[in-house]
């Protein structure tokens, strides 16, 4: 995920990024925080996709919080505006651009993880990844390269995209722990995970991974297994269609 703050005090700036970084490794999220102190120095850089997130001080320099507003949205539409300034004053003017929140200074850092949570559960989820640990080594994984995750004793096997498969001492319910509420991950057996993006089919009996994994499914579960992975199917391709 990648975030800009636009602000002409460092010290303003600073006390967004480092809560900002806190919360999202305490998610498992990798963070990209490019700052600004003048909104030329920010326009020079900004195009359509660059950001996730753009935080705006409305009382930057020549080139005012709603001045770059109005110019993100003739570029891009998809990308979450935060006013974060002094005032309330400019609110209402401030929305005109369809502004994700518009938050007056000081920002608590309880705040700031409401309004974090709130725009993860509307931008994507790509740069979410998961912390274990092998042969004393910690081990960075993302989310959309976890192909699937196995218990065997008191180990978890998890087989990355580039086939790579880490043992680690983990215990299933710490795995769903770190995954939390992400939707990729589909459970089709007592103690296996796999990522719904890395499916290639599913029968009865077996889940086929790309990468040529086979896992055996709960018979029992077969049906919905297999149609929550189409659901879930549909679901991508609808948003891509929206994209």
């Amino acid at each position: 995920m990648q975030i800009a703050i636009v602000d002409d005090e460092p010290e303003a700036i600073r006390s967004l990024k480092d809560p900002l970084l806190r919360i999202a490794a305490g998610k498992g999220l990798v963070l990209g925080v490019r700052e600004y102190l003048s909104g030329r120095e920010f326009l020079d850089a900004f195009s359509a996709g660059t950001f996730d997130i753009v935080f705006l001080d409305i009382y930057i320099d020549e080139l005012s919080g709603l001045d770059l507003a109005r110019d993100i949205r003739r570029a891009d539409n998809g990308c979450m505006i935060v006013f974060v300034t002094t005032s309330r004053e400019n609110m209402p003017e401030a929305f005109r651009f369809h502004a994700f929140d518009y938050i007056v200074k000081p920002i608590s850092e309880e705040r700031l993880a409401t309004l974090f949570s709130e725009a993860l559960a509307v931008l994507p989820t790509m740069n979410r990844y998961m912390t274990f640990s092998v042969n004393r080594q910690d081990v960075n994984l993302l989310f959309s390269d976890c192909v699937s995750a196995a218990s065997s004793g008191h180990y978890l096997l998890i087989r990355a995209k580039n086939g790579e498969e880490y043992r680690t001492r983990m215990t299933l319910k710490e795995f769903t722990d770190m995954i939390g509420d992400d939707e990729r991950f589909l459970s089709i057996n007592k103690g296996i995970f796999v990522n719904m993006d890395h499916i290639q089919s599913i029968t009865q009996r077996t889940c086929v991974m790309a990468n040529g994994q086979h896992f055996p499914i709960k018979i029992r579960e077969s049906q919905q297994i297999e149609r929550t992975w189409q659901n879930y199917c549909f679901d991508q391709l609808r948003k891509g269609q929206k994209s």
